[in-house]
């Protein structure tokens, strides 16, 4: 008898309450816009909208169905003790929500046929082909492609820390950033032209020669959670892993899950005497 009294039971919803809902809901109208171009029928080889001179110097297959590749094999390794990830990733979350606005975000005017990342406007820089080929008669918009962006000095005191991680690189142009992406937000895939780094250094032109980035997932993978490289899918990745983007390779990111998803990159310009990631590494760890 105790157990009965605790029991609540939901008051029955009238049948005719029922009608009346579904009457108003089946009587609501679009909330979307009309596409004012028409979807593609063949397919789109995103290959012809890359830069010459990084297909020349950095060759890659381009075939989507390829599955004896070695896309794969920019994993590097795991510095999972190597730095405190879970407390930069906690530290990064709490400044996303104190701004509350994502710095970044990619926006196509139609009227003049410029395209903006976040407020710089991006019209004339080495992506300019490849932004269009996804922002005009496409679907990505401001909306669904926001992340939020942190970058050297708004690191505080987590900068240097950062910075040491890679000597390789030049200190005078060497650039991190860290990317928080909310959920129901995607980066669309394409090739690393160095915009950011051009924009930072004032560099005329970028040696794609030199140029180099690196990548670190501060947390575990979860849920959602994508990132494709090439023909590769990274999945399951864990706090630490440490990723060499190569030069010429088409990737892109989407967060369909409900927990923000971050990446860390590094981008400059190999200093004499360095080789590749994957041949410098084990001297790092040394």
């Amino acid at each position: 008898m105790a157990i009965r009294q605790k029991i609540k039971f939901r008051t029955p919803i009238s049948p005719d309450v029922i009608s009346t809902h579904t009457q108003k809901v089946s009587a609501r109208k679009p909330v979307i816009d009309k596409l004012n171009f028409k979807l593609t029928e063949d397919r789109h080889d995103p290959k012809t909208k890359v830069l010459p001179e990084i297909l020349e110097q950095h060759p890659w297959h381009w075939d989507p169905m390829k599955t004896d590749h070695n896309d794969a094999s920019c994993f590097i390794g795991n510095w999972a003790k190597n730095f405190d990830w879970e407390g930069l990733s906690k530290w990064c979350i709490r400044k996303a929500n104190e701004h509350g606005l994502p710095e970044k975000y990619w926006d196509y005017d139609e009227s003049t046929g410029d395209f903006w990342h976040g407020t710089d406007i991006a019209t004339n820089t080495p992506i300019r082909e490849q932004a269009l080929l996804m922002l005009k008669n496409n679907t990505f918009n401001k909306h669904n492609t926001q992340y939020f962006k942190i970058a050297n000095k708004e690191f505080e005191h987590w900068e240097q820390p950062l910075r040491d991680l890679f000597p390789q690189f030049g200190e005078e142009k060497m650039g991190v950033s860290l990317f928080v992406q909310p959920p129901g937000s995607m980066h669309w895939s394409h090739v690393d032209t160095y915009t950011s780094f051009i924009r930072r250094t004032g560099d005329a032109k970028a040696d794609y020669s030199r140029l180099r980035r690196y990548m670190i997932f501060p947390r575990d993978w979860d849920f959602g959670h994508f990132f494709h490289y090439g023909n590769h899918c990274m999945n399951q990745w864990r706090t630490g892993d440490l990723w060499d983007l190569k030069p010429g390779i088409y990737h892109g990111s989407a967060n369909s899950g409900p927990t923000p998803k971050i990446t860390i990159h590094w981008s400059g310009e190999l200093k004499e005497g360095y080789g590749e990631l994957k041949e410098e590494y084990g001297k790092m760890e040394s």
